[in-house]
Parts: C-alpha cells; structure tokens; sequence
C-alpha cells in the first residue's frame, strides 16, 4: 500500500502547468520605424491549426498621426530558439508589407522585435518595437 500512495504522489506532482500560449491580444510598448517615426498600436494572435502555427491582426497608428493601418500576418513559432516570425498578408492604410521577427520571452509575455522589408528595402536597418501580453 505505501509503493502505491508514493507513486500516486510521484505522478501528481510531476506534471508541471503548460506554458501560457502567445495567442491573444498583445499591447505594442514601443515602436520605432527605420524612417524615425514613432508607432503605437497592439495586435492580436491566434493559434492556427498546428501547435506553432499563427496569423494575426497588427493594428498601427504612427505617434503623430502621419500614419496607420492594418496588417493581416501569418507565420511559425520555433519553440527552440522562442522567434515568432510573421508575414504581411493583406495590409491596409498607409503602412507597408513587412516581415516581423519576435524574441519571445520564456514566460510567453514580452516579445521584442524587428520589422524589415520596408521600403527602403533596408535589412541592416531594421524597424524595432516590443510588446506585452495583455
């Protein structure tokens, strides 16, 4: 009886909480185009099918208003290196196709991020932004 009450609580305790999920809505903290202005916006991620498989809806506003629109994305998630990379879809306003590049922090929190594929077609100068999970 006491192997078997040791290995009931072997096994309950071994099971550990799934991480938390990076689909949901997410608040952009800061935004930084390679053409120096300044965004603001959030953006919303749903799991697609497969357990790393995403699209989304980025929602963008330029700080002093010269600027916005939408962009529909898609992309993977690679759980060794924790990089969420998306690409434009459909976008809409005045804003470019771009492809995101995330760090994803180990509690699926924060990401911090870059965007390239603008239209300076510059890679070496990359636009740069942050995120949290609301």
């Amino acid at each position: 009886m006491a192997v078997l009450i040791i290995q009931l609580i072997v096994s309950c305790s071994s099971k550990s909480l799934p991480e938390p999920s990076l689909a949901g809505k997410w608040k952009i903290t800061s935004a930084l185009g390679n053409d120096g202005r300044h965004w603001t916006g959030s953006f919303t991620l749903i799991q697609d099918g497969g357990d790393n498989k995403f699209t989304g809806l980025f929602l963008w506003d330029t700080v002093d208003g010269s600027a916005s629109g939408t962009d529909s994305v898609t992309g993977e998630y690679n759980t060794t290196t924790q990089v969420l990379t998306m690409r434009s879809v459909t976008i809409s306003g005045n804003i470019e196709s771009v492809t995101y590049t995330m760090n994803v922090s180990t509690n699926n929190r924060i990401m911090n991020g870059i965007w390239t594929g603008s239209s300076d077609g510059s890679i070496e100068n990359p636009g740069r932004w942050s995120a949290e999970k609301q």
